[in-house]
């Protein structure tokens, strides 16, 4: 019997909102799944800011605090479903799964411990952008992410090796922090690079699932860098990684290049987070296995 239920978010931004809203849309392959809602009083569970008092009166004056998952440092209540941040999203699967079981006290899900956050994979996440003597004048397309936003700061589930390392190529570093950001929050483990020279020393150095590839490089351009990609036998017990090239040129000429090259998917700009859900689900046998049922036979 298929199991379905109303969750709403409380206290979030609008891109904090569009990131549950498309995770919990690949979600809806297994079971339980989950709808996000506008209505607070009509959900069957919420997910709530503890951070933002006006969230947490609503959840309360609502009589949902039983039924709520808070997400932040402010210590609602004793006995109330918590998560640290930063926002760890499979954590939160889990936990909603956990709420949803028949029988299951709603008061008291078992929040997994916080982790500490790992070390970023590259020094310009420790340093100021002028400090990279990098130009920063190429932004990628699509809305940027919020200063504010914990799932900038997103890092994988603890312990859990199921998810797999993804390389992003690109020569500006605002378009590596934009994917690493929208990578990290579901669990991979992102590795960057500044162009196709550097991305071929990484891939001869460690195994990758995913290379996600700017088009327009100096240097080696992205179409170049998939076929040397692609053309290198790997080493034993290692596979050639899923080229997925990601630019804004999105004409029938560019992809007929990009499938010559040898990518398997071609993204374009503005990024649509369902399309990137969906090549990753569809290349991806580990991320799919992170939505297997939960619940209860």
């Amino acid at each position: 019997m298929s199991m379905r239920y109303r969750v709403a978010v409380q206290g979030f931004s609008a891109f904090e909102r569009s990131t549950f809203q498309s995770f919990f849309r690949l979600a809806a392959r297994r079971q339980p799944a989950y709808d996000l809602v506008e209505d607070l009083h009509t959900a069957d569970l919420v997910i709530a800011d503890a951070d933002q008092a006006a969230a947490v009166s609503a959840v309360r004056d609502a009589g949902r605090l039983p039924r709520c998952l808070f997400i932040g440092a402010h210590d609602v209540g004793a006995g109330l479903g918590r998560l640290p941040r930063p926002i760890n999203l499979m954590n939160v699967l889990r936990l909603l799964d956990e709420m949803s079981q028949p029988g299951a006290d709603p008061q008291r899900p078992a929040a997994p411990p916080a982790s500490p956050r790992p070390a970023p994979s590259l020094a310009l996440d420790a340093m100021p952008a002028a400090a990279t003597g990098r130009s920063l004048a190429k932004a990628p397309a699509g809305p940027e992410v919020p200063s504010g936003s914990d799932f900038s700061n997103s890092v994988t589930v603890d312990g859990d090796e199921r998810f797999d390392h993804i390389l992003v190529v690109d020569d500006s570093d605002i378009a590596l922090r934009f994917m690493q950001t929208r990578l990290k929050r579901f669990g991979f483990k992102v590795h960057l690079a500044r162009s196709g020279e550097e991305a071929l020393e990484r891939i001869a150095r460690q195994p990758f699932e995913f290379v996600f590839l700017d088009v327009m490089m100096a240097g080696m351009d992205g179409y170049q860098t998939c076929k040397a990609i692609k053309r290198k036998a790997p080493p034993p017990g290692r596979r050639v990684p899923v080229v997925v090239m990601l630019t804004s040129r999105a004409g029938p000429v560019d992809r007929i290049r990009g499938t010559l090259a040898g990518c398997d998917a071609y993204l374009t700009k503005p990024l649509s987070e369902d399309e990137l859900v969906r090549v990753i689900s569809t290349y991806d046998a580990a991320f799919q296995r992170g939505f297997e049922n939960t619940a209860a036979d």
